[in-house]
């Protein structure tokens, strides 16, 4: 009896411990799982936030970049437009406002180019479309009958009267081609033996003041000399002036090859006088054969017969040449 009693007393107290304990561990079990989901849910939302705030900055980094890109081309452009001069500039602008269109950003980029600019070169950019425009509107043809001085003169005439004083800085490279050509016209007026040394004269002459950039080379020389030979000189004299300056201005082996090249330019100007020579007399004696034997014919007829001469003629000398 003891023990049953023993037994029981043990069971109440176990049952009665368990009453105060469990309550305790379920609160806690519960708080954990509350605060898992809690701090699961507060990953939530802040991730996404922090994410925006990442995006955020990255777009704002590549706002500046594209800012600094910007700066960076502007003084590009300005050190360019200053620097250039001739068709470099002329071409610089044009492509300026083309791309600038494209993109619309002319009055942005004009606004912030105007403080870096000389007021002058300012001022022929952002007049440049209007400009060219009246230029290409206003342009003249000008008669090749004129003497050159004049034809060049109505040329700086044309284009002063669109660009002013910019004529000079954006044609610059054309006007000192118009003068190299001018100073050559002094080789028509030389005798075939003071042509070597006036030819010497004027390339010293147009070292000097720059206009050597169009015969920089011997062979460029030798093509320059050759070209103003004045059509006065008899043959003889010409074939004589065209041996000394291949030997003053040639290689060997360019000596060689313009030599074969003019033989083949002489035979064929040769064939060229010798067709023309016959054909002509060809037709000479058609003509007189139309007004004789064949003067019965209708014109129908005649042109056949006409035609088929010329066609065998032209047949017979491009294959025997």
């Amino acid at each position: 009896m003891r023990w049953l009693a023993l037994v029981l007393v043990i069971f109440l107290i176990s049952v009665f411990y368990m009453t105060l304990i469990s309550p305790t561990k379920v609160m806690e079990s519960k708080k954990v799982k509350a605060d898992r989901f809690i701090k699961s849910h507060v990953n939530e939302l802040i991730e996404p936030e922090i994410a925006f705030n990442d995006q955020n900055n990255f777009e704002l980094e590549k706002v500046e970049e594209s800012t600094d890109e910007k700066i960076m081309r502007i003084h590009v452009l300005s050190d360019e437009f200053q620097s250039l001069r001739g068709t470099k500039l002329l071409n610089k602008m044009a492509n300026f406002w083309g791309e600038c269109k494209s993109t619309h950003t002319c009055d942005e980029q004009l606004i912030k180019l105007e403080k870096q600019l000389p007021y002058s070169l300012f001022k022929l950019l952002s007049d440049f479309e209007s400009l060219r425009e009246e230029w290409l509107l206003t342009s003249l043809s000008i008669s090749m009958d004129l003497p050159f001085n004049e034809k060049v003169y109505q040329v700086r005439q044309q284009y002063e009267s669109v660009w002013g004083a910019y004529t000079d800085l954006l044609f610059e490279e054309e006007f000192k081609y118009y003068r190299f050509r001018a100073e050559s016209m002094m080789l028509q007026q030389v005798s075939p033996s003071e042509y070597i040394e006036q030819l010497n004269q004027l390339f010293e002459q147009q070292a000097a003041s720059k206009l050597d950039i169009f015969v920089q080379s011997k062979s460029a020389k030798f093509d320059y000399a050759l070209g103003n030979i004045p059509n006065t000189y008899s043959e003889e004299e010409r074939e004589l002036l065209v041996k000394e300056l291949s030997l003053l201005y040639l290689t060997e082996q360019e000596r060689t090859d313009f030599y074969k090249r003019d033989l083949q330019i002489k035979n064929q100007r040769q064939e060229v006088e010798t067709y023309q020579k016959q054909l002509f007399e060809l037709k000479k004696s058609l003509e007189s054969m139309r007004n004789n034997e064949y003067r019965t014919l209708s014109d129908d007829e005649w042109q056949r017969i006409y035609q088929d001469r010329i066609g065998e003629f032209r047949k017979v000398f491009f294959d025997y040449h």
